[in-house]
C-alpha cells in the first residue's frame, strides 16, 4: 500500500493499458467462477434481462494473472540482505511487467519548464514528502534564463553535502541582477482534500496539502542531505531494531489563529501511530504496522492495549521505536507525513477524536481534520484560506522552530481543471504563478511570444511512475456515486433493458462486457494490448512533438531507483546469475525479461552517457508483436466460444477527460493507436467526463474494485514513500494489502 496520486493533471489526463505472453504465448483460463454466477467468460452473459455480472473470486483471478509476481514477491521480502531483496524486488517487477495487467507508460515532468523557483532550491529527494515542501526555495521576481539554471544546478552538483549551496545561489543570482520575492504562486493540484487528517487517508490530495502544516523527526534540506527537525538527535541500536529519538525542546503546537495549544512532545508520535493503526485498511498502516513490534497484532486485533505495541514515550523528550527487523529504509520512511507525522493527542481529543481499532471513521475523528481549522500545526505554515476548487494558502507560523530561516512567507495553491490548455502560461506571465510547465499550446505561444530560448529548459522526469490498469473483474457500469451516469458503451439497438447499478443498459451492452471480461482475463490479449500501445505518440499530445520520448517510463520503479551496494547472486529461471556492485535496478528487471524470452525492453544500458536508463523509449509498442499475440488470443478465446472479429471486435470502454483538449487528444491518440495495431478486432468506445469529480469518480475515489467503472482505469500515478523498490511493488500485493489492486477490480482500497 502507498499513497495515490490523484488521476487528474491540469495538462493531460493519462489512460494507457496492459502488457503479450512469453515466446509459448501460454495461459490459462481454466479457474472456475465462483459460486453463485451464472456467467463466466466461456458462457458470456445470460438472455435479456437476465445478465448477470461476470465475477471470480478476486484471488482466483489474481493469481492466474499475478501468481508469478505474488511468488517473487513473497521471496523478496524474506531476504535480510538489503542488496539481495533489490534484486529478487527486480526479478518480482520482471514479472508483473509480463503479466500485462499493469502497464506503465510515463513519468511527472519531462517537460519543457520556466520558472522562477530556483530548480535545486527545495529537496530534490524523489520519495517521502519533503519534495513537496515549499519553505527553503529560493524564488526570484525575474523568469530565470537558461544559462542561469544551467549554472545553479552545476553549482549544485559541486557544492552538494557542503551547506554552502543556498548562499552561493543567492550570491550569484544578485550578482545577475536578480531580485527575491519571499511568496510563491504555484499550480499544484486538482483535487481538494478529502481530509486534512494526513494519518488516515492514503492519498496525495491529502499528504502533500497537509505537509506543509506539520514537522516530521527528520528532514531533507535542499542539498538532500537529512537533517534533524523535531528530533534534535537519533540513535539506532547495532541490531538495527532500536531507534531512539530526543525530541526538541520548545516546539509547540498552535491552532489555525496561531494560539498554543500543546507542547510538542515524544506521545505526539505514540498517538499518531496508534490514529494510524486505528486506520489500518485505508492508511499508511499496511507498510508500517509489520515493522513495529506488535503493531500487525494491534491492527488485526488480537491485542487491544497499545501500549504493548512497540513504540514509547519514556519521558516528554524521548521516543523509542522497537523494529521487528532492520529496516535499511526507515530513516527515509521517517520523511513520509503519511507514516510518521505527529499527532497532538490533547488537541485531537479536543475535536472529539477517540482512540481504538472498534470505532467508526465518524465516531474516531469526531472533528478532527474535517477542515484546516479543524487541526494543529507544528509546521512551516498555517493554512490562511482554503476556497475548494480555487486555491489554499499557506502563511508561515510564526511559532514554527526554525521560522527565522524560511524564505518562502507565502504559499499559494491553484485548482486548475484543465480545461485551459494555456491557462498556466499566462498566468505564469502574468506572476500569479511561478512556475510554468509547457505542454504543445504553451510551447507554442512562448515562441510567439518569444520567450522560448531564454527561459525554456527541460525538467528530468521525477520518480512519480504513470500507469495503466487492466480491470479484470469489471462489476460496475456506472459511477459509483452518481449512478445517472454510465461508463458503458451503449451503441446497440435494443428494446431489452435491464437495471444496473442504478443505471439502464442494454442486454447487449452486458453481453459485451462478459466478452471484454473474458478478453482481459486472456494473457495474449493483455499483451497485445499492451504490444499495440504506441505510448510516444500518446505523450507526444501531453508534452509535445520534441520531448515525447524523453517522458516514457518502462518500468513502475525507476530503473535508476537503486543500485547494488556489492555484488549479488541470485536464481534466475535455475541459473545462477550474479550481478556487479553497483548495478542498477532497471538492469537486473531486464536480466528475467529476457531469460523469460519476453520481447520488452526496460532497460538501455548506454543511455544517459553510459550511466544507463530506463526512461526515454518505447520499451513495449511493436504492432507485429502486437499482432502475434492477438492472434493467440483470438484462438484461444474462440476455445471458450467467444468469437472476435473486426465485425464483432472486443470493445473497451475508455473514460478521459472531456473537458481537456489535451485529454481529448491523447484519448483519440490511444484509441486509434489500438484499433489500427490490432486491426479493428478491438474497438475502444470513449466515455468523456464532464468536470474533474467525474473523472476521478471513475477510478480514484473508489475504495472497492467492485466500484471501478471502466475497462481501463490509466492516469494514476505512484511516487514513493521511501527509498526501497517495495515502496512501489507493495501496492499490487492481493487479499487487499496493495492499493492500486482496486484498479485491477479486485478487493478495497
Amino acid at each position: 500500500m502507498k499513497k495515490f496520486l490523484s488521476l487528474v493533471l491540469a495538462l493531460a489526463m493519462v489512460f494507457s493499458l496492459a502488457a503479450c505472453g512469453g515466446p509459448g504465448g501460454e495461459t490459462n483460463n481454466s479457474n472456475p467462477p465462483s459460486d453463485g454466477n451464472s456467467s463466466s467468460p466461456e458462457n458470456p452473459g445470460g438472455g435479456p434481462g437476465e445478465f448477470t455480472p461476470v465475477t471470480y473470486e478476486d484471488e482466483v483471478l489474481y493469481m492466474d494473472a499475478l501468481g508469478d509476481f505474488y511468488e517473487a514477491m513473497q521471496k523478496a521480502q524474506e531476504a535480510e540482505d538489503a542488496d539481495e531483496m533489490y534484486a529478487l524486488l527486480a526479478v518480482a517487477e520482471a514479472k508483473l511487467m509480463e503479466s500485462g495487467c499493469f502497464v506503465t507508460y510515463a513519468g511527472d515532468d519531462g517537460y519543457y519548464r520556466m520558472t522562477r523557483i530556483v530548480d535545486k532550491s527545495v529537496p530534490t529527494v524523489q520519495y517521502g514528502t519533503d519534495y513537496r515542501r515549499y519553505e527553503t526555495a529560493i524564488v526570484t521576481n525575474e523568469i530565470l534564463k537558461v544559462e542561469d539554471r544551467d549554472a545553479l544546478n552545476e553549482m549544485w552538483r559541486e557544492k552538494a553535502g557542503t551547506g554552502t549551496f543556498e548562499q552561493s545561489a543567492k550570491d550569484y543570482l544578485t550578482e545577475k541582477g536578480y531580485t527575491f520575492k519571499d511568496t510563491i504562486g504555484y499550480w499544484d493540484y486538482t483535487l481538494d482534500p478529502e481530509t486534512w487528517d494526513t494519518l488516515s487517508a492514503w492519498t496525495n490530495s491529502v499528504g502533500d496539502a497537509v505537509c506543509q502544516t506539520v514537522e516530521g523527526l527528520v528532514k531533507y534540506d535542499m542539498e538532500n542531505v537529512l537533517q534533524p527537525a523535531l528530533a534534535e538527535s537519533w540513535e539506532c541500536s547495532e541490531d538495527g531494531l532500536t531507534w531512539t529519538f530526543h525530541i526538541r525542546e520548545g516546539a509547540v503546537w498552535t491552532d489555525y489563529q496561531g494560539r498554543k495549544v500543546a507542547d510538542v512532545k515524544a506521545d505526539d508520535w505514540v498517538a499518531s501511530l496508534q490514529h494510524m493503526f486505528d486506520y489500518y485498511g485505508d492508511s499508511g498502516a499496511e507498510v508500517v504496522a509489520p515493522l513495529i513490534v506488535n503493531g500487525l497484532d494491534y491492527c488485526d486485533g488480537n491485542i487491544t492495549d497499545f501500549s504493548q505495541v512497540g513504540v514509547e514515550a519514556v519521558d516528554d523528550h524521548t521516543l523509542v521505536y522497537h523494529l521487528t527487523k532492520r529496516v535499511n529504509a526507515f530513516e527515509s520512511m521517517l520523511t513520509y507525513c503519511g507514516f510518521f507525522a505527529p499527532l497532538s493527542r490533547e488537541y485531537y481529543e479536543s475535536q472529539g477524536g477517540q482512540f481504538g481499532r472498534g470505532l467508526s471513521a465518524e465516531d474516531r475523528n469526531g472533528n478532527y481534520g474535517l477542515t484546516s481549522t479543524n487541526i494543529a500545526y507544528c509546521g512551516p505554515y498555517m493554512v490562511t484560506s482554503h476556497t475548494n476548487k480555487s486555491m489554499i494558502v499557506y502563511d508561515a507560523n510564526p511559532s514554527y522552530w526554525n521560522a527565522d530561516n524560511i524564505n518562502v512567507k507565502k504559499v499559494t495553491w491553484y485548482f486548475q481543471d484543465g480545461t485551459d490548455p494555456l491557462k498556466v502560461y499566462n498566468d505564469f506571465n502574468s506572476s500569479t504563478l511561478d512556475l510554468c510547465d509547457m505542454g504543445p499550446n504553451a510551447i507554442q505561444q512562448s515562441r510567439t511570444d518569444g520567450l522560448f530560448d531564454t527561459y525554456a529548459m527541460t525538467c528530468p522526469l521525477k520518480n512519480t511512475t504513470r500507469v495503466g490498469f487492466t480491470n479484470l473483474n469489471r462489476q460496475a457500469f456506472a459511477l459509483f456515486n452518481d449512478p445517472s451516469i454510465s461508463t458503458s458503451n451503449q451503441s446497440h439497438e435494443s428494446t431489452d433493458q435491464i437495471d444496473r447499478n442504478g443505471g439502464v443498459f442494454t442486454s447487449d451492452v452486458l453481453d459485451d462486457a462478459a466478452r471484454t471480461h473474458a478478453a482481459m482475463n486472456n494473457h495474449n490479449f493483455r499483451l497485445a494490448m499492451s504490444y499495440g500501445f504506441d505510448r510516444v505518440s500518446y505523450m507526444a499530445q501531453q508534452v509535445g512533438e520534441e520531448l515525447k520520448e524523453l517522458s516514457i517510463r518502462n518500468t513502475y520503479t525507476p530503473g535508476d531507483f537503486v543500485n547494488l551496494s556489492k555484488e549479488v547472486t541470485i536464481d534466475i529461471n535455475g541459473t545462477p546469475t550474479t550481478f556487479e556492485e553497483g548495478t542498477f535496478y532497471g538492469a537486473m528487471v531486464q536480466a528475467q525479461i529476457d531469460a523469460d524470452g519476453y520481447p520488452i525492453k526496460v532497460w538501455d544500458p548506454a543511455a544517459n552517457d553510459g550511466v544507463g536508463s530506463g526512461d526515454g523509449f518505447d520499451g513495449f509498442y511493436n504492432v507485429d508483436n502486437a499482432r502475434e499475440c492477438m492472434a493467440k488470443a483470438v484462438e484461444e478465446l474462440a476455445a471458450q466460444g467467444i468469437e472476435i472479429t473486426a465485425e464483432n471486435p472486443i470493445i473497451i470502454d475508455f473514460t478521459y477527460a472531456a473537458y481537456s483538449e489535451t485529454a481529448t487528444n491523447m484519448a483519440n491518440a490511444y484509441k486509434q493507436s489500438i484499433e489500427s495495431s490490432l486491426e479493428g478486432l478491438v474497438r475502444v468506445d470513449m466515455f468523456g467526463m464532464n468536470d474533474s469529480n467525474e473523472l476521478n469518480s471513475v477510478s480514484f475515489l473508489n475504495k472497492t474494485g467492485a466500484e471501478l467503472s471502466c475497462d481501463f482505469p490509466i492516469g494514476t500515478g505512484w511516487s514513493a514513500d521511501y527509498a526501497d523498490p517495495s515502496s512501489y511493488l507493495n501496492n499490487v500485493l492481493p487479499y487487499g494489502d496493495g492499493y492500486q489492486t482496486k484498479n485491477l477490480g479486485l478487493w478495497g482500497g
